[in-house]
């Protein structure tokens, strides 16, 4: 897109839709929530189910206080703004709701709905990530000039973009809020794809804070700090046991040796190589 778009976007939503300026203004009308659809540039994918709920059990004291606004799509409407309470209505089971109607072509749907969520702190970096990356493709900005127009440096821009980098189970973790955004960037520091969804699964299952995971992706990426740490601590007997029994057990075993007394400590990258490992040591003999 298009200079107007841009000088549109960096005037605000009343350059992008005028109409919606004045939406408080004159008498709302009440329409069938049959025959309202979703915006379909809608960039949350998650709802929270407790913030539907209070807002439903607001909507059934108080009512709707600000009209849903909407535009026509034939003999059906779309939302522009106010799909939450549209929702939180439909769960009070109200069968009406006010409504203004408005003009509004795709470009400025999808404008409005990237511009009302795209400050919201309930949604995930991953809907954030796609949010940039769709309003940078359709109306063909920079990370620069996205940044500017919603009040963010180039740098966030561009962090929040490179999550789509992640391979999508991660991505799904970072939605779910298994992860944040902070491990997120961490994990990216790692390249191969194998190797981040082994890490994203260790540290969701240890519960590792960013800076640890930073530690984690740091001696992983490099192998001369993990050399420097074993040339440190390990002896050659120790060494030798260490390796018969990661052959053994198929997997990464540290031994902590402190004068004959010490730990071992067996690593595992999701939940089931734990299971593999207990089936092991639960054998007879074992």
């Amino acid at each position: 897109m298009r200079d107007k778009g841009k000088k549109a976007l960096g005037r605000g939503l009343d350059a992008l839709l005028p109409q919606v300026g004045g939406e408080a203004e004159g008498t709302p009308t009440s329409l069938p929530l049959e025959l309202i659809d979703p915006n379909p540039f809608q960039p949350r994918q998650d709802w929270s189910q407790d913030n539907l709920q209070s807002l439903c059990d607001s909507i059934r004291a108080q009512g709707i206080i600000q009209p849903i606004l909407l535009r026509r799509a034939g003999d059906r409407y779309q939302i522009i703004a106010g799909e939450r309470r549209f929702r939180a209505a439909a769960m009070a089971g109200l069968t009406e709701v006010p409504c203004f109607v408005r003009d509004a072509d795709d470009n400025q749907m999808l404008a409005l709905a990237l511009v009302e969520n795209i400050h919201r702190a309930d949604l995930n970096p991953m809907e954030k990530a796609e949010a940039f990356s769709r309003f940078c493709d359709e109306f063909d900005l920079t990370q620069d000039e996205l940044g500017r127009r919603v009040g963010l440096n180039r740098a966030t821009v561009a962090n929040f973009q490179r999550l789509l980098e992640l391979p999508e189970k991660v991505r799904s973790m970072l939605r779910a809020g298994t992860l944040s955004m902070g491990h997120g960037r961490a994990l990216l520091g790692l390249g191969d794809e194998g190797r981040i969804l082994r890490a994203a699964q260790t540290a969701a299952y240890r519960g590792m804070s960013v800076r640890a995971l930073e530690e984690y992706v740091r001696v992983h990426r490099d192998p001369s700090v993990r050399a420097k740490k074993k040339a440190g601590r390990v002896t050659p007997e120790i060494a030798s046991l260490e390796e018969s029994l990661q052959r053994s057990l198929g997997t990464r075993v540290r031994l902590k040796d402190r004068g004959g007394r010490g730990t071992i400590e067996i690593e595992y990258a999701s939940l089931d190589e734990l299971d593999r490992l207990l089936s092991i040591f639960r054998k007879p003999g074992c």
